[in-house]
């Protein structure tokens, strides 16, 4: 043995000191952290003159909203369109309950008339009209309802 008897028990109990120390910091580590639900979420889409692709866009819209495990609704402002979107809007809403539709003029981008009918605490303003293409949608609204279903994690204050 290369070291005396009393140097080898000062050795252990060192490391058994330092061992302890290294559980308590993780015990205080991990116990810091808190999974926090995100908030319900509610999507404004804009829309002008898609009788076409309407239908199949809320109704994929629809079936994200329900797969998903969060409270999300969706309001879509028809922008004064001049043909079927009106009317098949309003037959979507009959059929979805977390639909709701609003009709305005052309001209008009009604977003802070819509707000009060927005249930979800974090409101996403998709603009059909100018912005946002078609292609674009369907990427944009799976990428938004899942990331609301999501917990995440965040650090607290440590506690001394």
């Amino acid at each position: 043995m290369f070291l005396s008897y009393s140097v080898s028990v000062i050795m252990v109990s060192l490391a058994l000191y330092g061992l302890w120390h290294l559980i308590r910091d993780i015990r205080n580590w991990v116990t810091t952290f808190a999974f926090v639900r995100l908030p319900g979420a509610s999507l404004v889409i804009l829309v002008r003159n898609l009788e076409y692709e309407v239908e199949d866009l809320i109704r994929y819209l629809a079936n994200e909203m329900a797969d998903g495990g969060q409270e999300c609704d969706a309001v879509v402002v028809d922008c004064g369109s001049d043909d079927l979107t009106p009317i098949i809007l309003s037959r979507l809403a009959v059929e979805i309950p977390a639909l709701t539709v609003v009709s305005t003029e052309r001209a008009a981008r009604p977003v802070t008339e819509v707000l009060p009918l927005c249930r979800g605490a974090v409101v996403h303003v998709l603009d059909l009209t100018s912005r946002l293409q078609i292609e674009q949608f369907t990427a944009v609204v799976a990428s938004l309802l899942r990331q609301n279903h999501r917990e995440v994690v965040i650090r607290g204050k440590a506690e001394g």
